[in-house]
């Protein structure tokens, strides 16, 4: 039986939702100079990806995937409900279930496995079969273990925490919705901008609006784009979606990216947004040879 080579590290379902009908989207590189039209099966991938590999036994290519579709399936249904709804709250069921895949795309996400690997590592330790699978396991440890504990009504608290979603329960939930298809998805969905009021950062404020010094303990604000027009607004205190325009949304979504930003082949909505996303991809681009130098091990910046 063939084994599809194909892990995915953004859902397809999420980027189905900013395709076309025939599962198109326009991608605009942030790690290169290019953009290009691609399908939703070609975009946010890498071969074997989500394959764990141990000394002389054969790879399991298939478990993590298997445990990671429960979640996204999830997650799905929850986001289909939310389109068709028009409500700006999310119940406590609901926001578990998004807090799991925040936690999971914050967990796989290419430029945190590689992050790891280079503080655990460092820089220039070859790539084995006894450490080809480092960051994976803290996805099976820290998210699809208590996601199955919560499964199956695990009594013991210590089985069931998931650190991501636990801290986020407590925070302001609120459904983005923008009056028309605005919004962009990129590789990094889940983005952070700002240190909350009371918290430090390792870097200068321009720095933490790119994800950099900034983490669950202290950012300020994350936004989740679901769709053109649905996204999440997670902050700390009752700010909801005061001040977050559709191309503050973006901007958070781009700075935040490492490999890709992409919409439907029909574009945004208005030329402003437009106009601002592709000032904003121009900056990133510019510093995001800056970021991936930042990580160091010996800077000691995540």
């Amino acid at each position: 039986m063939s084994v599809p080579k194909k892990h995915h590290y953004v859902p397809q379902f999420l980027l189905r939702n900013f395709a076309d009908a025939r599962g198109r989207l326009t991608v605009y590189r942030t790690d290169q100079d290019k953009s290009y039209p691609s399908s939703v099966g070609d975009l946010g991938h890498q071969n074997f990806g989500h394959s764990l590999f141990w000394p002389d036994h054969e790879p399991d290519h298939v478990s993590l995937e298997v445990r990671m579709n429960e979640i996204e399936g999830a997650s799905a249904t929850v986001i289909t409900q939310l389109r068709q709804s028009t409500r700006w709250k999310l119940t406590a069921e609901e926001r578990e279930v998004l807090g799991f895949l925040i936690a999971l795309q914050w967990a796989r996400s290419r430029f945190m496995l590689m992050v790891m690997r280079r503080h655990v590592l460092g820089r220039d330790t070859p790539v084995d079969d006894t450490n080809r699978s480092l960051g994976l396991l803290n996805i099976v440890t820290s998210v699809l273990n208590p996601w199955a504990a919560r499964a199956r009504d695990e009594f013991d608290p210590k089985e069931r925490s998931c650190f991501i979603a636990d801290r986020l329960h407590g925070w302001e939930w609120r459904v983005y919705r923008p009056t028309a298809d605005k919004l962009v998805v990129a590789d990094n969905v889940v983005s952070m901008w700002g240190v909350a009021a009371g918290e430090t950062g390792l870097m200068p404020d321009s720095w933490t609006r790119h994800g950099v010094g900034i983490g669950f303990g202290n950012c300020a604000r994350i936004t989740m784009p679901l769709a053109p027009n649905l996204g999440l607004v997670i902050t700390r205190g009752q700010h909801g979606t005061r001040g977050v325009t559709a191309a503050a949304f973006n901007r958070a979504t781009v700075y935040n990216s490492r490999e890709f930003v992409a919409h439907h082949p029909a574009g945004l909505a208005d030329k402003s947004l437009r106009s601002a996303m592709d000032e904003d991809i121009q900056r990133q681009r510019w510093i995001l040879p800056v970021i991936l130098e930042s990580t160091r091990p010996e800077l000691g910046i995540s």
